[in-house]
């Protein structure tokens, strides 16, 4: 009976591996793991085999690497589950499992992950004191605890992307200019040619933190000739005297596509925002104006019910999000693209997190709890000397107190919480896409984005500026 029990755990871990090659992460398959979890767990008590424990880990694996594509997306138990998850330990258990060899295939093969699994700190794009920048930016990343779906600044995500490569004997070289906060990474990938990864910074519009979570073309990355060490891709694509070099890194860009076909990210038809683009005819007549009335007014609904129907990508923030629509705007007609705006808000972090997950979570004690020790582990520990003891953060951490005294204790503190976040002036960001009529320039319609509200969408403006009220907008 053991032996048929884990056997019928091996085929289906067999089965997910197959899946995870054709990108499937199904919701179906982390809650049958988790009752082959439960089977086998009872086994342990009377058989401890190593075959045994590498199925438990292997499923306990799957669980996690589904939860983490589907976060945001199914159900809010996902987003628990991933508490204790450190992301380095996620990427490099990716690659393990993948069987990469090749250096170039696991450099672009963590670049994606990882930047899937992040998210950018918005505090230091609003902070308007210098020394307070230095601060978000410099502060020091634990590459073996971070968690997934962290804050981080560039500086941040090229430690945790250099830990990673490290362990498969890739180096990786921190790269700057003098007076800029802004880091990036270089690889010697062979005699002749380097990869440049910068994942953080906004090159040619887009950043690939978007980008990565959308499976769209990315601008961070690629290989070029060893003579175009140390040059930061922002700088070429913003200075229009580097017209010819910037074409140079456009055809560069080309073999990022040969890889993400070997990794399995990409099919014959191309990134998947390629094939909305070419399948849909609102966007082939992008040099075009539309001048007849009729055919304006048509096109203008159509473009709004489009946007309105897109589906939000698994994970996507309200601040990477802008990209992601950027790639469809850019492709519409001069003068319907013209009547599109969009703009990131941002609103107090504590007070809008904090009102939202009330209403969430507050209803369930347990997974408040749950979500509070997230809140404080996974945002507020980088800011903290290793040597710092906090006894309530202990206590919580191995469970040595009640629920009951915990929530208790959770009301006292909470306004220290409070004090932490607004001392490292952190912000939310919500994006604001506005359609307007091209002929009179009045509001067509409004809809915002951002996770935890999902989508919102207004008619008028009116109904939207009573909603602006009841933002902490900075």
């Amino acid at each position: 009976m053991d032996e048929n029990i884990i056997n019928r755990a091996l085929l289906f871990i067999q089965k997910c591996d197959n899946d995870f090659e054709q990108n499937l992460f199904l919701p179906e398959n982390s809650s049958q793991a988790k009752e082959y979890l439960k089977l086998l767990r009872k086994l342990k008590k009377d058989n401890n085999s190593a075959i045994l424990k590498a199925t438990l880990k292997k499923l306990d694996f799957i669980i996690k690497q589904i939860d983490a594509v589907n976060y945001h997306t199914y159900s809010k138990e996902n987003i628990l589950n991933l508490v204790s998850l450190s992301v380095t330990d996620y990427i490099i258990s990716l690659i393990k499992n993948k069987h990469l060899i090749d250096r170039l295939l696991i450099s672009r093969y963590a670049y994606i992950e990882l930047s899937k699994a992040l998210y950018y700190d918005i505090s230091y794009v609003k902070q308007m004191d210098q020394e307070a920048k230095k601060r978000i930016c410099n502060a020091p990343v634990n590459v073996k605890k971070e968690k997934i779906f962290s804050y981080v600044t560039c500086t941040q995500w090229l430690e945790l992307y250099k830990y990673i490569l490290e362990q498969f004997d890739i180096e990786v070289i921190k790269r700057s200019r003098e007076g800029q906060d802004h880091v990036w990474g270089e690889i010697k990938l062979d005699d002749e040619h380097i990869i440049i990864v910068d994942a953080t910074d906004y090159i040619n519009s887009s950043i690939d933190l978007s980008n990565a979570k959308s499976n769209s073309p990315t601008v961070g990355f690629v290989v070029l000739p060893k003579e175009y060490a140390n040059i930061r891709l922002y700088d070429i694509f913003t200075n229009s005297n580097n017209l010819e070099l910037a074409r140079n890194i456009m055809d560069c860009y080309q073999l990022n596509r040969e890889l993400d076909r070997d990794l399995g990210y990409i099919k014959k038809k191309g990134y998947p925002v390629e094939q909305i683009i070419e399948e849909n005819e609102l966007f082939h007549y992008s040099t075009n104006i539309i001048t007849n009335p009729t055919d304006l007014e048509r096109y203008s609904q159509a473009t709004l019910d489009f946007f309105r129907s897109l589906k939000i990508p698994n994970n996507i923030d309200g601040y990477e999000i802008y990209a992601y629509y950027y790639m469809f705007i850019r492709k519409l007609p001069l003068n319907i693209k013209g009547n599109i705006s969009q703009q990131t808000m941002y609103v107090d972090a504590f007070s809008y997190n904090h009102d939202k997950t009330k209403k969430k979570f507050l209803h369930a004690s347990r997974e408040y709890l749950r979500y509070l020790e997230d809140l404080i582990y996974s945002r507020y520990y980088k800011y903290l000397s290793d040597e710092e003891n906090n006894a309530f953060l202990e206590q919580m951490k191995m469970g040595d107190l009640g629920e009951k005294q915990v929530l208790d204790m959770i009301v006292k503190n909470e306004m220290i919480i409070a004090e932490i976040n607004r001392s490292l002036n952190l912000y939310y960001a919500i994006n604001n896409l506005q359609f307007y009529e091209p002929m009179t320039a009045n509001t067509l319609g409004i809809q915002l984005y951002e996770p935890m509200m999902g989508t919102k969408i207004f008619q008028t403006q009116e109904e939207f500026d009573d909603f602006k009220k009841t933002l902490l907008l900075k």
